[in-house]
């Protein structure tokens, strides 16, 4: 039976709490000082900590350096009760490494919530060490490939913060896998019974559904066109997690909207008068350095700072050395399985992969090959066709005279794209145009 400690110093609270908590399995400790929870801490190892902020003798996260560490490589979760919970006690509180706070009253909905999430003992860390021995003897973690120091860094974050309830950043170039790790985050955390919801600020969208709407939801007549009542990703990702990718697209008001989601636990929908309980975890992509999207206004200060110490860089895979042909490999091993084929990859492939930079990383290398697969017989012996240009693009788009010029524009988009791996960015550049007029087409072009 897993075991808690709760620290409060008011009786009615304290009895309550230990009433919820024993309902919900679990033996129970109490203390109403600091001093108090001290003298628990010699006679036992809590699975969980519930401390109220403000105690007789002190601060709740003063206690957080009393914690012994959790056999065999966790610390004690430990969430904070406060009456007052300000954006600077929340980040204060991350900061010293807590895992989640209540709001007073507390939320008997969301404290079970958060006592679902609480791995009983051992069974979170046996299967990050079950991964962790995947990963060296096959180059594998979760859904990721490679073995390089670079993505090793990578897995020892993703380990770091998934057992957490911190807000994420990933942040790295174009194509390197922003998703994937968001979606290994989930899958290692207390939310992987949870959905996983995705957010891209930077797809095209429907026009009659401002980002207010897609992010909150919006109640029948709340806007032109609104007929019917439609849920929003945060409500959507309610018990498990929402993955906002290129958040430097939202506007800062909207940025702003969420983290008043997070920090609050609470959203409205667009034209309601109810609040409706958030409980979602965020991560969020972008393809910029945050400090530099900070100093360009296209990321809000304030939630940057929710992901104080829970930030994750991605490699390019110019960085990853013998990860691509892990990756050449495991893409090839995919289309196989598709396909009931037994094609593989010809000896020089491998350095025709390390000659190349690969702009696009990972989403580039993998449309090369299954461009190449589609193209080649039993054995691959090349990423270029025939006449020398690269499989990733296509040396010119064929056009009928008469064509109308906005399907010839589409082809030409389309075909640019494809050379680019879908690099959007790189795209654009080479149609000269911004990356928000490509954003415009195809978003008129109904491309996602």
């Amino acid at each position: 039976m897993p075991h808690a400690l709760i620290v409060e110093d008011d009786p009615n609270s304290l009895s309550g709490l230990a009433a919820i908590l024993q309902a919900d399995g679990f033996s129970v400790d109490v203390a109403a000082t600091l001093g108090d929870a001290r003298d628990a801490l010699t006679r036992f190892i809590p699975d969980v900590v519930l401390i109220d902020l403000n105690l007789p003798d002190g601060k709740g996260l003063d206690l957080l350096q009393h914690l012994p560490s959790q056999p065999p490589d966790g610390n004690v979760p430990v969430i904070v009760m406060t009456g007052n919970a300000t954006v600077e006690s929340a980040i204060e509180g991350l900061r010293h490494g807590i895992w989640d706070y209540l709001l007073k009253p507390v939320s008997i909905p969301r404290l079970r919530s958060l006592l679902a999430r609480i791995p009983r003992p051992y069974e979170l860390s046996e299967e990050v060490q079950s991964l962790r021995s995947t990963l060296r003897e096959l180059g594998r973690f979760g859904p990721m490939v490679g073995r390089s120091e670079p993505m090793q860094r990578v897995y020892d974050a993703i380990e770091r913060v998934a057992p957490t309830e911190s807000a994420v950043l990933v942040h790295g170039e174009t194509g390197t896998g922003k998703h994937t790790v968001a979606h290994a985050i989930h899958e290692m955390s207390r939310r992987r019974k949870g959905p996983f919801v995705r957010f891209d600020c930077a797809a095209p969208r429907d026009n009659n559904r401002p980002f207010e709407s897609l992010l909150f939801g919006h109640e029948r007549a709340a806007f032109p066109g609104a007929d019917l009542r439609m849920t929003g990703v945060l409500e959507e990702a309610a018990g498990g997690t929402l993955f906002v990718d290129n958040v430097t697209s939202l506007p800062p008001g909207q940025q702003a909207a969420v983290l008043g989601a997070l920090e609050g636990r609470t959203l409205r929908r667009v034209g309601g008068t109810q609040d409706t309980a958030a409980d979602f975890r965020l991560i969020v992509g972008t393809e910029r350095i945050p400090s530099q999207a900070i100093a360009e206004g296209v990321l809000l200060d304030a939630l940057a700072q929710r992901f104080t110490g829970a930030t994750i860089p991605l490699p390019p895979l110019r960085e990853r050395g013998a990860d691509i042909e892990l990756l050449a490999q495991h893409c090839i091993d995919e289309s196989n399985s598709e396909t009931g084929l037994q094609k593989r990859l010809g000896q020089g492939v491998p350095r025709e992969l390390q000659a190349y930079d690969w702009p696009g990383n990972i989403r580039e290398l993998f449309t090369a090959l299954r461009h190449a697969y589609r193209t080649s017989d039993e054995t691959i012996d090349t990423l270029r066709s025939a006449d020398g240009a690269r499989s990733t693009a296509f040396s010119s788009v064929q056009i009928t005279v008469g064509t109308p010029l906005a399907t010839v524009e589409e082809l030409l988009i389309r075909a640019t794209l494809d050379a680019v791996g879908g690099t959007r960015h790189r795209a654009a550049s080479m149609l000269g145009i911004s990356p928000k007029t490509l954003y415009n087409k195809l978003q008129r072009m109904k491309m996602s």
